[in-house]
């Protein structure tokens, strides 16, 4: 009887932890962010558009005292870098990054957002979205450390 009710009870736990559109549950957000995410994928309104990225090693870094940091190599060859906070609001849906920087993902897509709607958080990859105009883009990092 015990056994029965731990399973019903776990069961009723599980279905009742938020998830993301996606993948990765809202409760372990800021446990999951924490570290430094590689992109490995851009999908322009749903559509993978990665071979048309310019920057080169793109890398953010989330750290516990909500500092953060970008690095990569634009299509000129030179190394970018910047440091700022960040921040999880709306319910662990939105990723709120304070960087001092804007650059150019595509030749058509320049990334100037703060607010990323987070659609997968999980402890290997993050995903997140940022509308600009009409167009949905959405980038695909993977967790390197």
């Amino acid at each position: 009887m015990r056994k029965t009710a731990f399973l019903v009870a776990l069961f009723f736990l599980v279905l009742g932890c938020k998830k993301y559109t996606d993948g990765g549950f809202l409760k372990l957000a800021k446990t999951h962010l924490y570290g430094t995410w590689k992109l490995k994928e851009y999908y322009l309104n749903g559509f993978d558009y990665t071979d048309t990225v310019i920057v080169v090693n793109l890398q953010e870094t989330f750290n516990e005292g909500g500092t953060f940091s970008r690095n990569y190599i634009d299509a000129t060859g030179a190394y970018h870098a910047c440091e700022g906070g960040f921040d999880i609001a709306s319910e662990r849906t939105i990723l709120k990054v304070f960087p001092d920087s804007v650059y150019q993902l595509t030749p058509s897509a320049t990334v100037f957002s703060t607010n990323f709607y987070i659609n997968r958080l999980t402890k290997k990859d993050l995903w997140y979205t940022f509308q600009k105009g009409k167009n949905s883009h959405q980038l695909r990092f993977t967790k390197i450390k």
